[in-house]
């Protein structure tokens, strides 16, 4: 009976803390990617992703992330550029799926970036894998996620307790936590770039301020957002060289052909002398 009294009433409280289907969360966030904050969040990922990722090489690139965001598109330069959504929030989205479920071939892209995507999802690990599987051996893929040590990573778990709004509903997912997981994928981690370190609600989010670019610079891992930066070792296998079976050199002949043959007449005329 008390088992069921400490459900009823500490049920609530830790449901606070349970992340959500991205498919909900995706919903819900729509309000929050009005704000100041989410359009500076997305002005900073779109600055690095013009100066770094712009060359990327390769022909097709996926989008997956929780919210959406087509600008984001065009700061990079493949020819095929489309997107997966997590929910259907908006008229024009063209394809609606499960990301841990992609409907796509194995090894078939050359550039993947995951905005936010991997944070919001009730299982970080099952939506990492499926998106590995979908890049191609050699191919890149961009991470963004949400620092727990910046601003915004910090105040979470309070930001939790005081209310129940979405953007506070993810997964604290350390770097060095996903470096592990992509390597047990297959992933070289070739750089990890922090951005965005102005606080929420401080400032003029436009403007890249004197401050923020000093942070960028030397790559201060405090910063509200960091971007990993992997791409896919080729796996192979084990190296051997294909030889033909030769026969062994003939040393002695057959065998018929060094036995010394004793014919039985011989045999028994030596036995009837040593009589």
């Amino acid at each position: 009976m008390s088992l069921c009294i400490y459900k009823k009433i500490l049920g609530p409280f830790f449901r606070r803390f349970k992340v959500s289907n991205l498919a909900i969360t995706a919903e819900r966030l729509r309000c929050w990617s009005s704000s100041d904050f989410w359009s500076y969040i997305i002005d900073c990922e779109k600055r690095v992703f013009t100066s770094k990722f712009s060359q990327l090489p390769g022909y097709r690139l996926l989008s997956l992330g929780a919210i959406g965001d087509r600008k984001s598109l065009d700061c990079f330069g493949q020819l095929h550029r489309f997107s997966f959504y997590a929910s259907d929030i908006e008229d024009q989205h063209a394809a609606v799926c499960d990301y841990s479920q992609l409907p796509m071939p194995t090894g078939v892209l050359d550039v993947v970036l995951l905005q936010h995507g991997l944070e919001f999802s009730s299982s970080p690990k099952l939506v990492l894998a499926e998106v590995c599987r979908v890049v191609m051996p050699g191919g890149h893929l961009v991470l963004c996620v949400f620092n727990p040590f910046g601003f915004h990573g910090s105040i979470k778990f309070l930001m939790q307790l005081l209310t129940r709004r979405p953007q506070y509903r993810f997964h604290n997912l350390r770097k060095n936590r996903l470096i592990d997981w992509l390597s047990l994928l297959s992933f070289h981690v070739l750089e990890v770039t922090h951005i965005a370190h102005k606080p929420f609600g401080f400032g003029n989010y436009r403007a890249q301020s004197s401050f923020e670019s000093w942070c960028e610079a030397l790559n201060i891992p405090f910063g509200n957002v960091y971007i990993i930066h992997a791409i896919k070792r080729e796996v192979q296998g084990i190296g051997w060289k294909r030889t033909s079976w030769a026969s062994s050199p003939k040393r002695y002949g057959k065998a018929s052909q060094n036995i010394n043959s004793i014919s039985h007449d011989s045999v028994m005329t030596s036995t009837a002398s040593d009589g």
